[in-house]
């Protein structure tokens, strides 16, 4: 029973001393100090999704930008494109936007979100003239 309590508090405490202590920008550092760590796309997709649901896209554009610049072909392309193109929507940056969903038509024609993709290229093209 003392371990099980032992362990709970050093969890708890290392919760506190995180939270406290470290941030998502210090992580896309650490992440673009360890490029080739196997953990490191996961990660920074990671970091770019949770800006994206703090509704901080300027954050989430950067990190999208960052993974999809240094693991250009990995697992994490897709969804990355779709939430950096998602994330320069918001803050009005139409150049990203259109060059990730161009980049996510022509590298996943069959892709999941493509019909989307196309939909938000066809009103970028027609309100912003891109």
């Amino acid at each position: 029973m003392i371990k099980y309590v032992l362990f709970v508090l050093a969890v708890a405490g290392g919760y506190y001393y995180l939270s406290r202590n470290a941030s998502l920008e210090s992580g896309l550092q650490y992440i673009e100090q360890h490029k080739g760590a196997s953990w490191a796309p996961r990660a920074n997709y990671t970091i770019g999704f949770i800006y994206h649901q703090r509704e901080e896209y300027d954050k989430a554009e950067t990190a999208f930008t960052q993974l999809l610049t240094d693991y250009p072909t990995g697992q994490f392309v897709a969804r990355g494109l779709f939430y950096l193109e998602d994330s320069a929507e918001y803050v009005h940056d139409w150049a990203a936007a259109k060059t990730a969903l161009d980049r996510y038509i022509d590298e996943y024609p069959d892709g999941h979100d493509v019909g989307l993709m196309r939909q938000r290229r066809d009103l970028l093209h027609y309100n912003h003239g891109l």
